[in-house]
């Protein structure tokens, strides 16, 4: 069979995975030895899934990607994908797939059409996956810098309330001379087309600080590009502006707060 086509090539991918069924195992056990070409598949699947393991660092993802991720495979449907038999194949039959496929048999899945078709998908999937990780580790990089600006005695806390500065806390302004954040707590989610910026009211006329974004649901603390002389304000305020840059004035103030004595 060297230099042929052969209709077992993909159970070989799963065999390399150890992802198989028992009896599709009994299939690859007996046909292996015979078939120079799922022997080149096998190697070529265990090279792949080696280079994938000394490309990724290994992280743990966090709670709510990993709960969204399994949600997705226990959810996905998997067809089984009709397989073209050369006339010359005589494979042993196989019992019917399930439609739904277990997380270890979807991976194979995957990496059998990348070693069928050179590596390219898989690849690709790496790269997404490496740029998704690296995403959620800067994020967490970013709540603990603004955790720890928050724990520091010395950070100016300024809650940011509507009606002037005596209605609901909408937010929480946190500053020091070298960095800032924002704790939005009751502000709602801007979409694309816009973003609130926070204000230095300390002086006659306020004075733009940082922008930054509030996404549906979180309340998580987030880092300001900030200054020394931002820091120098001691009332701060925050709108809501059309674009993606701070105006040269509020269009409307949303809320506003001073800073609280130590």
């Amino acid at each position: 069979m060297n230099g042929e086509l052969c209709a077992h090539e993909e159970l070989a991918v799963g065999w390399a995975m150890h992802s198989l069924e028992p009896d599709e195992e009994a299939v690859v056990r007996d046909h292996l030895p015979t078939c120079t070409t799922c022997q080149r598949t096998v190697r070529s699947t265990q090279e792949v899934l080696a280079g994938i393991g000394g490309a990724v660092r290994q992280e743990q993802p966090p709670p709510r990607l990993r709960a969204r991720l399994m949600e997705q495979i226990e959810h996905t449907p998997q067809d089984v994908p009709a397989t073209h038999i050369p006339r010359h194949a005589a494979p042993t039959p196989l019992r019917p797939q399930h439609s739904r496929r277990t997380g270890r048999v979807l991976l194979a899945a995957a990496a059998a059409m990348a070693v069928l078709a050179g590596g390219g998908y898989l690849g690709v999937r790496v790269n997404q996956l490496s740029g998704e990780m690296a995403a959620s580790q800067a994020r967490t990089e970013e709540l603990n810098k603004a955790l720890t600006l928050a724990a520091d005695p010395s950070t100016n806390r300024a809650v940011l309330r509507t009606g002037a500065g005596s209605g609901e806390e909408v937010a929480v302004v946190l500053s020091n001379p070298s960095s800032g954040a924002v704790m939005p707590m009751n502000l709602k989610p801007n979409d694309s087309g816009h973003v609130y910026v926070v204000w230095g009211a300390s002086t006659k006329a306020p004075v733009p600080l940082a922008v930054f974004d509030v996404r549906a649901g979180s309340t998580d603390p987030q880092l300001l590009a900030w200054t020394a002389d931002a820091h120098k304000h001691t009332t701060f305020a925050v709108s809501l502006e059309p674009g993606r840059q701070a105006p040269t004035s509020p269009s409307e103030v949303l809320a506003l707060g001073q800073v609280t004595p130590a």
